[in-house]
């Protein structure tokens, strides 16, 4: 096999293994384009007296390669990070990004990330990029199996997997066709948004409603920050006219802790909507409180804002109007009972 031919065959691997769904050599262009490629370079091989190779045995000998590539890129991608401070316990992990396929073959496990994210969830599509690992953990450290979560899983499972979103998307119904059609080959239709209302998994705690709420000029303080993270769970470019993106960030201070989980839709020329979960909890208080909101507008009506500012949630997220919202307190159930 000829040095070019190595090459081009190697990017064309990397192309598809980095593809985000399931391919179709019949109807999808990056699998068209990537045969094209492969074609050209043996007929250029051949063209220079160069011995013939199976296409097949390149691209098996090429996948091969790169799985061993990827397999090991996983592996070292994980990294964790833990503290503890005023009664609670943080646990951050970032990892790699959802597999394209199944991986059954490469990690004997019977049941892969996407396998369990293709099973759990009745999407028929995806977002283009899943953190199946990505978590945030604030546990009690006095009360054992009792705390809040923060993973794309769960988040997912809150996305519409039966109702089209109610948006006209104003530079092309073309393209709202097409996400259409995407829906009705499933057989039903689905959020393309990736909407989702989650406000973090539960467990082993109570959550009650309340009318205490989060001191933002209490944030707005400068102080010292002993423990910083920031993640993302899963992000759409909605075929390059917007984004959605769930992501989540924590930091926590000498007395207080402050989690902020946002969901951020941008539909070009069309509309930005925001769904907020803000948790914060006082050292050795006994208890988180979590504030839920969501917020939306049309494009139209944020005229009076710079352009930059559309493309910044945090910039923009005051000039949405409310829509829904509200409080609680997240309370360890072992703390009620010790406690009566």
């Amino acid at each position: 096999m000829t040095e070019s031919l190595k090459l081009v065959v190697g990017f064309v691997i990397g192309m598809l293994d980095n593809h985000s769904r399931k391919v179709s050599a019949k109807s999808d262009p990056t699998y068209r384009f990537a045969l094209r490629c492969v074609r050209f370079s043996q007929s250029l091989a051949l063209s220079r007296k160069v011995k013939s190779v199976s296409l097949c045995q390149i691209m098996k000998e090429q996948s091969l390669r790169s799985s061993e590539i990827l397999a090991h890129a996983r592996r070292r991608a994980r990294k964790q990070e833990e503290f503890d401070r005023g009664g609670f316990h943080f646990t951050a992990v970032w990892d790699h990004i959802l597999e394209s396929q199944c991986s059954h073959d490469e990690t004997g496990d019977t049941a892969c990330s996407r396998c369990l994210f293709e099973r759990s969830l009745m999407l028929p599509e995806l977002p283009e990029m899943v953190f199946p690992n990505n978590t945030l953990t604030i546990a009690f450290t006095r009360y054992p199996g009792c705390s809040i979560q923060f993973n794309a899983l769960d988040a997912l499972k809150m996305v519409s997997a039966d109702v089209l979103p109610d948006v006209q998307v104003a530079p092309s119904t073309t393209w709202q066709e097409s996400r259409r059609g995407i829906a009705e080959k499933a057989a039903h239709p689905f959020d393309w948004t990736f909407t989702s209302k989650y406000a973090g998994t539960v467990c082993g705690c109570s959550v009650e409603p309340t009318d205490e709420i989060i001191d933002v000029e209490r944030l707005k303080r400068q102080e010292p920050i002993g423990f910083y993270s920031q993640m993302t769970l899963y992000e759409d470019e909605l075929a390059d006219h917007g984004t959605a993106e769930m992501t989540v960030r924590l930091r926590a201070m000498p007395t207080f802790f402050f989690a902020l989980m946002r969901f951020y839709l941008r539909i070009d020329r069309v509309l930005i909507r925001v769904c907020d979960t803000r948790i914060l909890g006082d050292n050795d208080q006994g208890y988180i409180l979590r504030e839920w909101s969501i917020r939306e507008a049309k494009i139209a009506d944020l005229g009076h804002l710079p352009p930059e500012a559309l493309l910044d949630a945090n910039q923009v997220w005051p000039s949405l109007p409310l829509l829904e919202s509200r409080s609680e307190k997240i309370i360890p159930l072992l703390s009620e009972v010790s406690s009566s």
